[in-house]
Order: C-alpha cells, then structure tokens, then sequence
C-alpha cells in the first residue's frame, strides 16, 4: 500500500511540473513532416493495351478491383448525355444474365459490382472476389442493351432535367463552364432535354464500341491476392478482349477574357445567388508550379482557416462558405473561388473575392500562414497512406501523366520547400484579377443595380448558357 502511495505522489509531482513548463499561450512547434514510405505495385503489360497494377496486401481476406479507360475529354455534341446513359446500361444485364440474374449474382457473394462508360469496380470477400471480378469482366465486355432498360433510363434523365430545372446551383454547374469553354468545348456542352431525346439505343452503342474498349485501359488489384494470380485473372477475363484504338484529344486552347466581366443569369425565384469567379489554367503535374499552387489555393479558399471563408462567412456573414479550387492536368482547367451568397449581398460579395484574389497576388503570406497550410497537407497526405490502394494510384498517376518514378516519394520534400515567395509568384500566374469571369446565378433584379455601380462589363445569359441580346 506504501508503494502504491509513493507511486501516484510521484506522478502528482511530475505532471505538475510538466504543468508549469507548459505554456499553453504559444502554440507548439510542427514537427517534421511525416517520412513517406509505400511498396510500388507490381506492374504488367497485356498485349491488347492493358497495364496491370497490383498491390498485395493481406491484412483483411478481400480484394478490389477497378477498370478505368483512359479516353480523356469525350465531345459529344448533339448527342449530350449519351456517355451518361451508356454508363447507366452497362448495369442492365449481359448476353447470358438479365439485370435481375446478374444482380442476384453479385448478391449472393456479398459483392460490389459496379459499371461506368469510363470502366468498371468490383470488391469481394477473397473466396468470391474471381467470381466476382469475372461477373465484372462479363459485364463490361458483353452488355445485352435492352430496349425496356433503355427507355426507362432515358425517361430517368429527362425527370432529373426537369427536376433542377429552376436550381441555382445545378443551373450554375452547367454555365460557368459552358461560358468559360464554350458551348462546343467538351468541358463546357451539357445535356439537356432537347439531345437526350434525340438518342437512340443505337447511339449506345455505337458509343460503346468507341470508347469501352481496353485500349488506354488500367486494370488496378488492391487487397488479398497474389501479383502472378491476379495477372492469371487479367488474362482469364480480357487477355482475348480486342476493341478500338484510342488517342488522347488535342483540344484548341481557350482564352480568358480580355477583361474582367461579370455574367449574369437570372432566376427570379431564387432565395440566393451562386457567385463563381474564375479563370482558365494550364497546370500539368509535372509543373514546377504544381505544389506551391496546391498551397497558394489551401490558403486563399482551401477550408474554414482560409482567407476567402474567414471573409466572407466570418467577418461578412454574406454566405455560410467560400472556398476556391485549382484544377490540374493534360490540358486546360480552371482556378474557380465559389459562393451561396444571399442575393441582397452579391455585389458587396464579389468585391470581397476579388479583394482576397488581389491580396494573394501582392502581398507574401505570413511565416505562421504557410506552414499551417503546409502542415495540413504533411498530415493528410500521411494519413491517405493508410489505404492500400493509395499507391496504386500514385503508380498509374505517375504513367498517365509522364511523371517522374519519385513524384510521390519527394511529394512532401517539394510542398515543404515552397516558399512565401513561391506563393506571391503562383498567385500572380494563377489567380487572376484584371481577366477572370464573374458568374452570378440568382435573382438579379436583387443585385444587378448595385454591380453596375462597380464598373465591370457586364453581360447576361439564359439558364442554358445563351446570352441575351438587348433590345
């Protein structure tokens, strides 16, 4: 009992005198970022174009499994929406299952079976996951296309048209791009109800035979499975499986506007307006942009701690979030900073943006400002790690995109050496001021006098990105 006694009086006294030492007034000190380690997958090549990557790891008896064709930005004109629909009948049955035998199929395994226009997903238990993966394979490779399965998707896609016909938000979606592309550009053409009426079941398939297909294709195993039987499998299911031969597209490049306008689409019944500013990029991930814009973004809109969140929500109270996004990649994207902003307060929120975007592009951000968003990145990328499939995705990022074999091994050596300087750089090419598109999407008889007080050049559009002439 004595001991016992001396013991906890000794841990009194230490965790007091580690009281005292504490200063809770300063923050501690961030502590080195996180050593990255993770085993490469194994990669084979199939003679139809295939590449294969494994990642065995046999912590849990289970598997997954995913397909994806690499076909890049798909044009699909006045047939807007058959890509959509393609995706959607390739879960309609098989050749020798209907829809009903194959789910029940899937069902009685317990497995996650899934089709896109883009490719294919399955996950399973071990013992099942060959059936599984098999079913998968079937699905892809021989789809029955009814008719009945047909008309009722299509008639689907017309309701969710109607549907969010008056939407801000989902009318938004469509014409910030379709005016920061255009109409033809397959980043900024969307279906409406008009091109999915003119589609046929024959359009499917058509579509299909274009684009599903294992060229450009990566199959990727992540879980309970040896790398030789997982290439055994590959071969099994798509080692005969022959189709047409994919390019990636060459787009014409976009320009940003001359100047800096403001594009207004009115919706009398809208509570609040969608305010998007925005501007085309070229960030390709083998930029040596790349990570210091990820930062640069992280502090201008990248959460609750940012600039834009803390200025329109907390000290404005014009909105309940603000947030910003850069796009990256083989071609063109856009840097966007975004907004639900009530209509009352539109122009006084569009200021606002534009100040935070101008503050970026000429002020260095504090010491203290740079390392949170690099400590941030440090611990979610760390933590990302836990899951296995991870570095399989890294692996077919790396061959997609000509990167280097160590990207992701030097990933947080290269965001940790950005600098503040890096950051004013980054912002001055990436978020622009004098040239970017503002989209405002809300009841504009709320907003519209206030703006035309600021000077900018304002045009207006239809909820279908067509612009309004004048009288």
């Amino acid at each position: 009992m004595k001991k016992i006694f001396i013991f906890a009086v000794s841990v009194l006294f230490t965790q007091a005198a580690m009281a005292q030492k504490l200063d809770r007034s300063q923050k501690p000190k961030p502590g080195p970022a996180p050593a990255i380690t993770f085993a490469d997958p194994v990669i084979y090549k199939l003679s139809n174009g295939i590449t294969v990557l494994v990642v065995e790891n046999h912590k849990l008896p289970k598997v997954s499994a995913s397909y994806s064709i690499d076909a890049g930005p798909i044009t699909e004109g006045s047939k807007a929406g058959v890509i959509g629909l393609l995706g959607g009948m390739l879960n309609e049955g098989t050749v020798t299952k209907t829809k009903a035998q194959f789910d029940e199929a899937v069902d009685q395994m317990g497995a996650e079976v899934a089709l896109t226009s883009g490719g294919g997903q399955v996950s399973a238990l071990t013992r099942y996951f060959s059936n599984a993966f098999l079913l998968m394979a079937d699905a892809l490779r021989n789809p029955a296309f009814p008719e009945g399965s047909f008309d009722k998707l299509k008639s689907q896609s017309l309701t969710n048209l109607k549907s969010t016909e008056r939407s801000t938000t989902a009318i938004s979606g469509r014409v910030v791009n379709a005016i920061s592309f255009g109409l033809k550009h397959p980043f900024g053409e969307f279906e409406t109800a008009q091109s999915i009426q003119t589609i046929t079941l024959e359009d499917i398939k058509v579509a299909y035979k274009k684009y599903v297909t294992p060229s450009r294709g990566y199959l990727t195993f992540v879980g309970d499975i040896k790398p030789e039987a997982a290439k055994a499998l590959a071969l099994k299911a798509f080692g005969d499986w022959r189709g047409s031969v994919l390019t990636f597209p060459v787009l014409d490049k976009v320009s940003n506007p001359a100047k800096t306008e403001v594009d207004v689409v009115d919706v009398p019944n809208a509570v609040q307006s969608e305010l998007t500013v925005t501007n085309l990029i070229e960030l390709p991930m083998s930029s040596p942009d790349y990570h210091a814009v990820l930062l640069a973004n992280q502090i201008l809109g990248g959460g609750a701690d940012a600039k834009l969140f803390r200025n329109l929500r907390e000290k404005h109270g014009f909105t309940y979030g603000a947030y910003s996004r850069t796009g990256s990649g083989r071609g063109q994207s856009t840097f966007s900073a975004t907004a639900s902003v009530r209509n009352e307060k539109v122009d006084s929120a569009v200021v606002e943006f534009l100040k935070e975007i101008t503050i970026m592009r000429n002020e260095r951000v504090s010491p203290e400002i740079l390392q949170n968003a690099k400590n941030l990145y440090n611990g979610s990328f760390a933590l990302g790690l836990e899951n296995p499939a991870r570095s399989a995705g890294f692996a077919s990022n790396i061959l997609i995109n000509k990167l280097p074999k160590d990207f992701y091994r030097t990933y947080l050596q290269k965001l940790n050496a950005v600098t503040a300087a890096d950051i004013l750089r980054v912002s001055k090419k990436y978020f622009n001021h004098d040239n970017s598109r503002v989209v405002i999407v809300g009841q504009a008889n709320q907003f519209l006098p206030g703006l035309k007080k600021t000077g900018f050049i304002i045009k207006e559009y239809d909820s279908y990105a067509t612009p309004i002439v004048s009288k």
